[in-house]
């Protein structure tokens, strides 16, 4: 019971559909990685317990209390891997730790979604009111883009700033402003600081076939692979496609390709509706809040979960630009399990403590 004496019951569909996305990412990743990847995705399943552990009994009063120290390490760590950071798939945003890799932004995106939360508390009537959004992103983004070179990354932050001011209470008339000054920035902005093959990768998807064997590649060979699953798949390491090599990065960014290959329609679709729940019950977990600080930091975690997830799968089919966004809980990549964890942990502890007072 909280402090009102009010009830709380506790949350289990959370919970229940996140290891069942996991098990079926371990199942997968399983299948089409290394042994030596396969052990280091069980260990990061493992840790995951850990940072669960620690926002279970920090509770939500200190998760609040901890925003501004998170938020400006996050900018002191992008700011360094920006500089000493190791390069892959030119992208600068990885520090390399013995035994792995870790990717600052992943905790990045989370420090920022509290933030955030923390000073969006008043509707959006006016231009002011967009003050402490701008000076919160803007500079995480500068990082990012600039610093790092990770479009996707940039491309995650924007999706999360737009869900939150949306939930917020953004006036449509304003919606339709920051529609067309992002037409006008994306030509004359954005893309001239791209580099080609950066651009390559957000267009090629359009047309795969103009280039079979280069950039297209990879779209083709992840939609070959879907395709020949059939209703019911080839079955559990038995897919000619992933099993072969012909999908590329078949347990990070084309792992809905093996999936859906080896279990077929049928498993694609559970995945998507594991994916589908998990969003539903975020949603109503958010409904049931009544603190707008809460209902925000929980908008802020499903958008970040459920853009990676419509953009990883909407790649893997070739409806959408590969930006090496990871599939959450299901693609291999310690840094990825452990932010997504803590994400979701997050919005489990605010749900649990809802009416408490600060």
């Amino acid at each position: 019971a909280g402090h009102t004496g009010r009830v709380v019951t506790r949350e289990v569909a959370l919970p229940f559909m996140t290891l069942l996305i996991l098990g079926i990412g371990l199942l997968t990743v399983s299948s089409v990685a290394t042994s030596d990847n396969v052990s280091k995705q069980v260990l990061g399943a493992g840790l995951m317990i850990v940072p669960l552990i620690a926002l279970w009994f920090l509770g939500r009063r200190r998760i609040y209390a901890l925003t501004l120290p998170l938020y400006l390490i996050s900018l002191a760590l992008l700011a360094l891997v920006s500089l000493i950071g190791v390069e892959i798939n030119g992208n600068r945003n990885w520090f390399a730790l013995p035994g792995f890799q870790f990717q600052p932004l992943e905790f990045g995106k989370i420090a920022m979604i509290l933030m955030l939360a923390r000073y969006m508390r008043d509707p959006i009537k006016g231009v002011r009111d967009y003050v402490p959004v701008v000076l919160i992103s803007v500079p995480m983004l500068m990082l990012v883009f600039i610093g790092t070179g990770d479009v996707g990354g940039a491309l995650v932050l924007m999706a999360i700033i737009a869900g939150m001011l949306m939930v917020r209470g953004m006036p449509w008339r304003h919606v339709l402003i920051a529609a067309v000054a992002l037409m006008i920035a994306i030509p004359t902005l954005v893309v001239p600081r791209l580099k080609q093959y950066q651009i390559d990768r957000l267009t090629i998807f359009l047309n795969p076939d103009v280039d079979p064997r280069g950039k297209g590649y990879q779209y083709i060979q992840s939609r070959i692979a879907i395709g020949s699953g059939g209703l019911s798949g080839k079955g559990y390491k038995q897919g000619t496609q992933s099993q072969g090599g012909f999908v590329p990065a078949d347990h990070t960014d084309y792992i809905f390709a093996p999936w859906a290959e080896e279990q077929g329609f049928i498993g694609a679709v559970l995945l998507l509706a594991c994916y589908v729940v998990l969003f539903w019950r975020m949603a109503a977990m958010g409904g049931e809040c009544q603190n707008s600080n809460d209902r925000l930091v929980i908008a802020g975690v499903l958008a970040l979960i459920g853009f990676q997830v419509l953009e990883n799968i909407g790649a893997a089919i070739g409806v959408a630009p590969l930006t090496g966004l990871t599939l959450p809980l299901v693609s291999y990549g310690i840094s990825s399990l452990l932010a997504t964890a803590t994400a979701l942990g997050i919005v489990y502890v605010i749900h649990r403590d809802r009416y408490n007072e600060f």
